[in-house]
């Protein structure tokens, strides 16, 4: 029997099926029917079952089982490697197959921060959008981390993050699409609400209200700035959301750092203060280079434009 015979007689006649080889997987991973059961949400006897029809299909055992454990054999081992085989080129020809139907549909997926649209980003974006009407987006706000995962499974095609999150990402890719610095933001009646220009330096033992470092690697910058002047910045309050930032300076003593472009938008009882260093808020357009998507590049350098224009 050839080989397209053979694939013809297990698998096109329904014999074998995915679900056959991913539940056999899932316990050549574990070894162990009862950790594969509960990963797979079953119980372990219809588990039992489909590895079983398995194994007839095939001809060979694929685990040598005892009353406790189970080993795979050497057919068990192969068909292990070849699992893997099989399940990325299903992935890789799915995600293939969508790429091509967000590029002819000019469909963009993107994971952004909310700090982008205190950048002007709906303004860009409207802008973009009358130039060229037959793009669509669709929205998703991911934290950096999570945006690098999701671009990397390929869920998204473009992530919006800041400078700091810009590094170690291989192997991803960054374009800064608009250039801007951190500042300082008080409450207007803080001691230091007076001030245009202020140092690193002169924030020793200031009390500081950060975004959560999980979710943004701008403060750790901040803090490495601080440490390198010999001042030491006192954390007092991490939150998730930007906007709760600016809530928390308005009505207490913390101050923080937030992008400059936070200054162009209305924020009641908050003075925002000049850093005399220049430390990068910028906005980066982060992707996979290795999908090589046309429709990916042009957004990117359209967004850029827009920006540049404003």
């Amino acid at each position: 029997m050839v080989k397209n015979e053979i694939t013809e007689s297990f698998v096109s006649k329904g014999r074998i099926s995915l679900k056959m080889l991913r539940y056999f997987y899932e316990v050549a991973q574990h070894e162990h029917f009862g950790q594969a059961a509960e990963r797979l949400n079953i119980t372990k006897s219809p588990l039992s079952a489909k590895i079983k029809e398995l194994e007839a299909l095939l001809g060979y055992d694929l685990f040598i089982r005892d009353s406790r454990n189970v080993e795979l054999t050497k057919v068990g081992l192969q068909l292990k490697k070849e699992c893997v085989r099989i399940f990325d080129t299903i992935d890789s020809a799915l995600h293939n197959a969508i790429k091509v139907g967000r590029e002819q549909n000019k469909v963009i997926n993107i994971g952004l921060v909310s700090s982008v649209f205190y950048a002007g980003f709906g303004s860009v974006l409207k802008r973009f959008k009358n130039q060229y009407p037959n793009y669509h987006f669709n929205f998703v706000e991911l934290s950096p981390r999570q945006q690098k995962k999701r671009l990397l499974d390929k869920s998204i095609d473009v992530g919006l993050s800041r400078y700091a999150d810009s590094f170690n990402i291989h192997p991803l890719c960054s374009e800064t699409v608009f250039r801007e610095n951190l500042c300082v933001v008080v409450s207007d009646d803080h001691p230091l609400s007076g001030r245009q220009v202020i140092s690193v330096a002169e924030l020793d033992n200031e009390e500081f209200a950060f975004l959560d470092t999980r979710n943004s690697a701008s403060a750790e910058m901040f803090i490495h700035a601080c440490q390198e002047k010999g001042c030491r910045p006192q954390i007092v309050q991490e939150v998730i959301e930007p906007g709760t930032i600016m809530a928390v300076v308005a009505t207490s003593e913390l101050i923080s750092v937030v992008p400059e472009s936070f200054s162009s938008n209305k924020w009641d009882n908050v003075k925002f203060i000049r850093l005399k260093e220049s430390l990068p808020a910028d906005l980066c357009a982060l992707y996979d280079r290795r999908n090589n998507s046309p429709i990916v590049a042009h957004f990117i350098e359209m967004i850029r434009s827009q920006y540049s224009s404003l």
